[in-house]
């Protein structure tokens, strides 16, 4: 049974290709790749690759290095366009339907995130070779395949507390922020007199007093408060002299622009930092979003292999 359905639409598409043939020499469309029922075309293969090939030819690329990219381009665009009309076909079976409000919508939230208006978006679009509509029809492919993503996907997608716990663990670094040192300076003209100085901390001085009784920098009066800043806004010579240091610590005096300073870590800073309770729901997303491609890919590859698809490119 199979075998003679192969048969039928290839003998169907011999027949469609010999009407183009008979029909007129100057006729340049053809067919290019039947899937079950439905067809694609050249001039459908050319508009899709037409704003890419226009890039291969404005590149330096030699010609033969810009036809074997063309060749893989129309490759790889049909098997686009071949998804997209399993797809559709799938959104017929599931009764999916996405409606004009709903393209409007997506387009009119990619114009507010990129700050345009109706204007400024369709002259980007005609810079880039794509017309309004062509856009609109692209957005609906995005629009239909995210819903069938939840139509047929999202029940085989479960993200356990185990799994969520097991990605925090694996990239702590992302969720443990960015580390900052709040820090304050005695700045001084005369090496031997902030020596003097620097014998002074920690016997019944604190370094904020220090600062203010002694510091000739601007900041003198609020103790030498510096702010909080990441360890890379710092010389290589004040970064070295950083780094191993903790709170309550501080620098060997060093040389500044205007004489010499001792830098003081008054607390270690980490902004950004986010507990597994406070990351769970971003790292649900992250899981839901990794699982959920990997199941349409796989749910795709076993449409295509229950598909009739013959290819003519």
């Amino acid at each position: 049974m199979i075998k003679n359905t192969k048969f039928s639409i290839l003998c169907l598409v011999l027949i469609i290709i010999g009407a183009y043939s008979i029909a007129s020499a100057e006729i340049v469309d053809r067919i290019v790749a039947v899937v079950n029922n439905d067809i694609i075309t050249l001039r459908q293969l050319d508009k899709a690759t037409k704003p890419y090939k226009l890039n291969i030819e404005a590149s330096q690329n030699s010609s033969e290095q810009k036809k074997q990219l063309i060749e893989t381009l129309e490759k790889d665009v049909l098997g686009q366009l071949i998804d997209r009309s399993l797809t559709s076909q799938e959104a017929v079976k599931y009764n999916i339907e996405v409606t004009k409000k709903e393209v409007d919508g997506a387009i009119n939230y990619f114009m507010k995130t990129n700050k345009m208006d109706q204007e400024g978006f369709e002259r980007s679009l005609t810079a880039e070779g794509i017309s309004y509509k062509d856009y609109r029809a692209k957005m609906r492919g995005e629009i239909l395949q995210s819903m069938l993503i939840n139509r047929a996907v999202r029940s085989q997608v479960i993200i356990t507390d185990t799994d969520i716990k097991n990605y925090y663990d694996a990239h702590k670094e992302e969720f443990s922020g960015m580390k900052k040192y709040h820090l304050r300076n005695i700045l001084m003209e005369n090496k031997a007199d902030l020596r003097a100085v620097e014998k002074k901390l920690g016997k019944n001085f604190s370094f904020a007093q220090l600062a203010k009784k002694y510091s000739i920098a601007t900041n003198a009066s609020d103790g030498g408060d510096l702010g909080a800043f990441e360890l890379n806004s710092f010389s290589e010579n004040i970064k070295n002299s950083l780094q191993s240091l903790g709170k309550g610590d501080h620098t060997p005096i060093l040389e500044a622009g205007q004489g010499y300073q001792i830098l003081f870590v008054e607390n270690l800073l980490m902004e950004g930092n986010k507990t597994l309770k406070q990351a769970s729901d971003q790292i649900e997303n992250i899981l839901y979003k990794e699982k959920a491609e990997k199941r349409f890919s796989e749910w795709m590859d076993s449409l295509k292999k229950h598909a009739h698809i013959v290819i003519l490119l």
